[in-house]
């Protein structure tokens, strides 16, 4: 009887038995595997001692020296991504981005070696070369940030200031093309002797040989300057002075116009005077021909019949003498006798 009441008991315990081994042996073997993704990389850590690194290459890296310097301390190299195989609940994996990352820098206010004040803003690219040495010196992302911030910042700091700012804004010596030809003779950038680009390799080399130590590479493009602007009150000056001599080249050229406008005027003037007199001087010709021309027509006139030239002459003396005033003649004056067609010859 009891042997029949215990059967049920001891399946039971079988089942829970064999499902606690499944679920044991599901456990155990979903922690003995894992993958590592293409963009990624890994450090596999047996009681916090690394065991095994999985490297991904990047374009134009050379892995050789890791993987020597990885056997050198025992340390197993697997190479690319896919689904990989450690012991479970022993062993752990760190995974680390292998894509390239952004660093921003704060813009921070610099002086240059000639006192100029400047913004300096600045960004990068950087990925993790060596997982392993990431691990041991950095470990996060975030504490890499800070180091990124701690090593850039500082060689950029140390290059500005040991330069000047003409070093800073230009690459080479060419001759400035300045459209105002006033300006022309007033700008003098001077020389350089090393140009931007050159201080911007030295900020990146510097900043490459520090990262190393913690198996960080920036990319090969370097360090990018974002922004080199005035600090606010030497900006202030600096268009002070612009609008300055702007004003200057302005007033020039009110000058020199005004001054054409008066030549124009007097030019205008004497043209005038000279036209007016010429046409004066032709009009008086004209009136003086004019006025020979008809005293000879009037002498040729009156010379062919002097009766009508005394009656024309006895018209114009009363026409001058009365000046308005209305004349009463009787029938017996003279003027009428040309009215009434006789002369004081006729005796009639």
């Amino acid at each position: 009887m009891n042997e029949e009441q215990n059967k049920p008991k001891r399946k039971l315990r079988r089942s829970i038995i064999k499902t606690a081994l499944l679920t044991l042996g599901l456990i155990t073997g979903l922690s003995s595997v894992y993958t590592v993704d293409q963009s990624q990389q890994a450090v596999i850590t047996q009681f916090g001692r690394p065991v095994k690194v999985v490297l991904n290459a990047n374009d134009g890296d050379n892995l050789n020296d890791l993987k020597e310097s990885y056997r050198k301390e025992n340390i197993t190299v697997d190479e690319g991504p896919g689904l990989k195989f450690k012991i479970p609940f022993i062993q752990d994996v760190k995974k680390y981005e292998k894509r390239l990352l952004r660093w921003n820098g704060f813009p921070e206010e610099i002086p240059t070696k000639d006192k100029k004040y400047i913004w300096v803003d600045s960004t990068a690219r950087w990925y993790i070369r060596d997982p392993l040495q990431f691990l041991r010196t950095v470990g996060s992302y975030e504490q890499a940030q800070a180091r990124l911030d701690d090593t850039i910042d500082s060689a950029t700091r140390n290059a500005i200031t040991r330069r000047d700012l003409l070093e800073l804004v230009r690459n080479d010596n060419r001759e400035m093309n300045v459209s105002e030809e006033e300006l022309r003779s007033t700008i003098n950038v001077g020389s350089i002797q090393e140009g931007r680009q050159e201080i911007i390799n030295e900020i990146t080399r510097v900043s490459k040989e520090s990262c190393e130590k913690h198996g960080i590479r920036i990319h090969p493009e370097g360090i990018v300057f974002k922004g080199l602007v005035y600090v606010d009150s030497v900006k202030q000056k600096v268009e002070d002075r612009m609008i300055a001599e702007r004003e200057r080249i302005a007033a020039r050229y009110i000058s020199e116009g005004n001054g054409e406008y008066e030549k124009i005027l007097g030019t205008k003037d004497k043209e005038m005077k000279q036209i007016q007199s010429e046409a004066y001087k032709q009009a008086r010709t004209i009136e003086g021909e004019a006025d020979a021309e008809a005293a000879r027509i009037y002498a040729e006139g009156f010379g062919s019949d002097l009766e009508f030239y005394e009656f024309v002459r006895k018209l114009q003396l009363y026409e001058n003498s009365l000046e308005g005033a209305k004349l009463i003649i009787g029938t017996d004056n003279p003027l009428l006798e040309f009215i009434k067609g006789k002369t004081s010859n006729d005796g009639q």
